[in-house]
């Protein structure tokens, strides 16, 4: 486990502010009343993507490729793979895995004429080694639940993935719920999961909000859902410019902005 870091909360000033009127909100804002649930996205948004692993794999083979280029490629194939899984009634199989991995090889360019290459990644992510936790995330969390809000997480990853990585990083006791991609309830952008972690919290989308690294999955997903509003973390600032353009969500640099954008205490 990282580390944790100091953080300053930054809460707005709701003296400086007028009533609250919900139904005069435009659909981006989220306003200063009955707000009292943030579900968060898992990989990518508090816990690093699993293939931040690759690069010293493809290293040692010989076939040195960047972050960014990595993160492009498994981007361009990740909804290839939520479909094949979806097809295969929501299992997640070797043979599968090792598609992936064989496409994902042959976009960057990595030589695996004998298939070696991928059945060896299927074999390491087989164990479902735990990439690093931001180290914005835990204390941001820490905060929230000090303040009494209620936490989820939606995660395409199997549940049983999602709940090893909360325990590597001793993130487990900070949510009330977990949607996991082999629930039962589908994938993001699809409802279904948005509407089951707002069921099991209790809440409802006018009362909530979401944080992804994804604006068609995360934050497309959670408006469409029915969610306030949705903030896009773009540490990297990938998405800086696409963002500047929208109106739809709200864009991130760093995690712990998010309490800017929210009341110091949830609506009870």
């Amino acid at each position: 486990m990282t580390e944790p870091v100091e953080v300053t909360l930054r809460f707005r000033d709701l003296a400086t502010l007028p009533p609250c009127d919900l139904a005069t909100l435009p659909p981006f804002t989220v306003g200063e009343c009955m707000i009292h649930t943030v579900l968060f996205d898992l990989d990518g948004t508090l816990v690093q993507h699993g293939h931040t692993l690759l690069p010293p794999i493809l290293k040692e083979w010989g076939y040195p490729r960047p972050l960014a280029a990595i993160d492009a490629v498994v981007h361009e194939n990740i909804h290839w793979i939520y479909a094949r899984v979806n097809a295969n009634g929501g299992l997640w199989t070797p043979a599968i895995n090792l598609e992936f991995y064989e496409r994902i090889l042959t976009a960057l360019d990595v030589y695996d004429a004998q298939g070696l290459r991928a059945r060896e990644l299927v074999d390491y992510f087989a164990d479902q080694p735990v990439p690093p936790v931001f180290d914005d995330a835990p204390p941001l969390l820490e905060a929230m639940r000090t303040h009494d809000w209620r936490l989820g997480i939606i995660t395409q990853r199997s549940r049983a993935g999602a709940e090893k990585f909360l325990r590597a990083h001793g993130l487990t006791e900070l949510f009330q719920t977990i949607v996991a991609g082999d629930d039962g309830h589908g994938r993001k952008p699809n409802a279904g999961p948005f509407h089951a972690a707002l069921h099991h919290l209790q809440s409802a989308g006018p009362h909530a909000v979401f944080i992804g690294d994804r604006i068609d999955d995360d934050c497309e997903g959670a408006l469409a859902a029915g969610l306030r509003t949705a903030f896009l973390i773009d540490r990297a600032g990938i998405h800086a410019e696409t963002a500047a353009g929208r109106t739809d969500f709200i864009h991130l640099a760093e995690l712990v902005d998010l309490l800017a954008h929210l009341p110091e205490q949830p609506h009870k």
